[in-house]
């Protein structure tokens, strides 16, 4: 890289970090409160054999399947112990790699030829719009679930496995010929990825749009030897992943079921959480932790296979115009088939499944800003570009206020409590946080709507009911609670079980024990 190219990419991710920046003194929260806190796992050296050698596909851990993300939490682990600091650092430090390389794929991508009559329209990108569409990433509300809760680290590692085999592919010399180095690269690149998360099997189908659409004049050795050997390494770690298995899990319990309880029923509400995403991007205002039904309250089938028609008839036209539009097309479109509810999966909708695809709307960004049409027009790329500036000022200003949400457990479950206040999982998750928080009436007062629920079908509602009481000094009602849920799920009998089994933290745990005691 030149010497400007180079300050180019330390601006993004100076940006990233500066926007950022505010994480790095938040807590734990969701899930990982239960994975890096509770669970013993990722701090145990003994561990890291079975996570290199993919022996832990077959045990009966958290994200058993996710080999790499687990030994990014690992080597955390190894560093920070228990303190959240340094997950959070490298975390952002992610997302600044991330938006670097949006940063270097959008440079490479138009900086390929067009085709047809605008051939010589490909000169490579101007600053600003690199800048601009690299930025549009680093600041993005959504960004923030997949950057502020460390589990989450996975959309995060699977994006910049993704994003470096794609410039690694693009970096290719048609006279190189085989190139057997930079295609290894690329077909690693494919592993990590879906090592990742399942979702990174998007990454050799990126690389085959990639081929396809930017470099198919090429001789074919190199791409074809990246784009098989990936999706050869990618589908034998799907088929191991599924063959070990453990076929009994004490920690998943339940099994993820279709939308609504059917595939059919699932085809009719997935093209409106798809609408709904499309209006995540353009006005990230309604953003949760926990949707249960709240992405899609309001938008009748109809008006999202609309929306979905005319969004995607347009992109079809741009792509007719510029063909290097299919790229970004690819990458917002393909990892989201892993989670269309296409098979079930146990979270129908989350911010963080838009972290890639994020990355594929501000490389079209960079697309629109070189597209031969907007060229030619002065003008109207200034207004473009006056508009993307401001456009990126409310979004860093829309994520540093995000990221507050995500700081600590009251935070996080009263932000989703005020979208869905009649939900389950926030009126547990802020009823917990509260009483952990010292604030026990306010808790008590919260569960009053899930205890309407018939006795003995709900032991989860039940034991954080017994947990509040007990907090209260309340033991004989905490004690008949303790007693229905055991009745109701035999696990709640032994609560420090509870606590291997990662269902409940050592101090509610102890408070269940005293409640249970005659």
């Amino acid at each position: 890289m030149a010497g400007p190219a180079w300050r180019q990419a330390l601006a993004i991710a100076g940006l990233t970090l500066a926007v950022f920046s505010g994480t790095l003194g938040s807590g734990f929260v969701y899930d990982a409160r239960m994975q890096i806190l509770v669970d013993p796992f990722l701090h145990d050296p003994a561990n890291w054999l079975p996570v290199l050698s993919l022996r832990v596909l077959g045990m009966d851990v958290l994200d058993f399947n996710r080999p790499v993300h687990l030994a990014s939490l690992m080597l955390d682990a190894a560093i920070w112990g228990r303190e959240p600091f340094g997950y959070h650092l490298t975390s952002i430090l992610l997302h600044a790699v991330n938006a670097v390389l949006v940063w270097g794929v959008t440079r490479a991508v138009c900086a390929a030829p067009i085709g047809g009559a605008d051939e010589a329209a490909a000169g490579g990108l101007r600053p600003a719009a690199g800048l601009l569409a690299a930025a549009v990433f680093a600041c993005h509300p959504l960004a923030t679930e997949a950057v502020c809760e460390p589990t989450y680290r996975e959309d995060l590692l699977v994006a910049g496995f993704t994003l470096a085999a794609v410039l690694l592919a693009l970096g290719h010399a048609p006279a190189a010929a085989a190139d057997p180095w930079r295609a290894c690269g690329c077909i690693l690149c494919s592993f990590l990825a879906v090592g990742s998360k399942e979702s990174g099997i998007a990454a050799p189908l990126v690389l085959a749009t990639t081929w396809l659409v930017l470099r198919r004049g090429d001789p074919p050795r190199f791409w074809a030897t990246a784009v098989v050997g990936g999706l050869l390494v990618a589908g034998c770690f799907l088929a191991a992943r599924l063959l070990l298995e453990p076929s009994s899990s004490r920690i998943f319990t339940e099994r993820p079921t279709y939308v609504d309880g059917s595939l059919a029923a699932a085809a009719r509400v997935q093209p409106r959480i798809l609408a709904a995403y499309l209006r995540s991007f353009v006005l990230p205002t309604n953003l949760s932790a926990d949707y249960d039904g709240t992405l899609i309250r309001g938008l009748p089938l109809p008006v999202a296979i609309g929306v979905l028609a005319v969004v995607a008839g347009a992109w079809g036209l741009a792509i007719r115009l510029d063909r290097r539009m299919a790229l970004p097309a690819a990458l917002v479109v393909l990892p989201l088939l892993p989670v269309s509810n296409l098979v079930p999966i146990y979270r129908p909708a989350a911010d963080r499944y838009l972290y890639l695809p994020l990355a594929g709307v501000a490389i079209a960004v960079g697309c629109l800003l070189e597209a031969p049409w907007v060229v030619r027009r002065p003008l109207l790329r200034r207004r473009i570009l006056e508009g993307l500036t401001v456009a990126v000022f409310a979004l860093a200003c829309g994520s540093m206020a995000r990221q507050r949400v995500w700081a600590d457990p009251v935070a996080l479950w009263t932000d989703a409590y005020r979208k869905n206040p009649t939900g389950e999982r926030p009126i547990l998750g802020l009823a917990g946080a509260c009483n952990e928080a010292g604030r026990s009436a306010e808790a008590e007062r919260l569960m009053q709507p899930l205890l309407q629920g018939p006795p003995g079908k709900t032991p989860h509602v039940i034991v954080q009911w017994a947990i509040i009481l007990e907090t209260l000094g309340k033991h004989a009602p905490a004690h008949e609670a303790a007693r229905r849920a055991a009745a109701a799920d035999p696990r709640f009998a032994d609560p420090f079980r509870c606590v291997a089994d990662l269902m409940l933290t050592p101090a509610e745990a102890d408070l269940l024990t005293r409640a249970l005691a005659p």
